[in-house]
């Protein structure tokens, strides 16, 4: 089984049409979207020209068996998250500015400022607001968590903590009491992959307590409690990509990697 994973498109339409053409080649079973279709970042961005939001939208409702909610996504839709830790909405939130929103939260609530503003149709936007925050489904016996970022904050809407090891701490206390094996997650822009396993009282964990990043390509994924972290699909100033989570059988067990491909084929020449 193979399973194509998409995230942070961010209306770049011209690297969603890229990435199908190679989840197309690669014989993906299902295709998932982990968040953020909306948002042109215009200061990190260079694709304003080409940019189409209501194409990107039409092409995920078409061929992603599943989509989630971003905080990009929340703040253009003016939807609250549903699921979060670490600050408290004021009821006029979305009558302040983004300064205030900033002030107010003390960073933890991401500043939008540099956003271009979106238009949506209406089929378009009740199509968005019917979404789910993350997604549970049992692969080949595993069960897995699919979201835009890590719980309690599956959208990133709030980021109650800048530590890594923190987030970790409590992403992972929750897959255990949920019976989760493995969770995948967008958000963070990764050029390659971002593994974290769950913390155990070894030397390594000690001297890596977070995710340890790895380029472009495959890996296996090991037999323990995982977070994983794919690229981004808009590019945004840096190398970005997709991902394809794979479940092979061999000797009766089913072997789970990760693969991550790069969209830029600039780069992808080079290295």
């Amino acid at each position: 089984m193979r399973i194509a994973l998409i995230s942070d498109i961010h209306e770049d339409i011209t690297s969603l049409k890229r990435a199908l053409k190679i989840i197309d080649r690669e014989r993906c079973d299902e295709i998932i979207c982990l968040g953020d279709t909306l948002g042109y970042p215009y200061m990190r961005g260079g694709y304003e020209k080409s940019r189409d939001l209501a194409e990107c939208i039409n092409i995920i409702r078409q061929n992603c068996s599943t989509v989630l909610l971003g905080n990009h996504d929340l703040f253009h839709l003016k939807r609250l998250p549903e699921f979060y830790k670490g600050f408290e909405f004021p009821a006029n939130w979305f009558d302040l500015s983004q300064e205030e929103h900033t002030i107010l939260s003390k960073h933890r609530v991401w500043n939008y400022s540099d956003d271009l503003p979106i238009i949506l149709s209406e089929g378009d936007r009740e199509y968005l607001l019917s979404l789910r925050e993350y997604s549970l489904k049992e692969v080949n016996n595993k069960n897995i968590l699919f979201s835009h970022s890590m719980y309690p904050n599956f959208t990133a809407y709030v980021c109650a903590s800048r530590h890594d090891t923190v987030r970790l701490r409590e992403h992972f206390q929750y897959m255990n009491e949920s019976g989760i094996e493995m969770s995948i997650c967008g958000h963070m822009h990764m050029e390659g992959l971002g593994i974290a396993y769950e913390l155990q009282k070894s030397l390594f964990s000690k001297l890596f307590p977070g995710f340890v990043y790895y380029s472009y390509g495959e890996r296996i994924i090991r037999n323990r409690l995982c977070c994983i972290t794919i690229p981004a699909i808009a590019d945004n100033s840096q190398e970005n990509g997709l991902a394809i989570l794979n479940i092979t059988k061999e000797c009766n067990n089913n072997v789970y990697s990760i693969n991550s491909l790069s969209l830029n084929a600039n780069r992808r020449f080079i290295l």
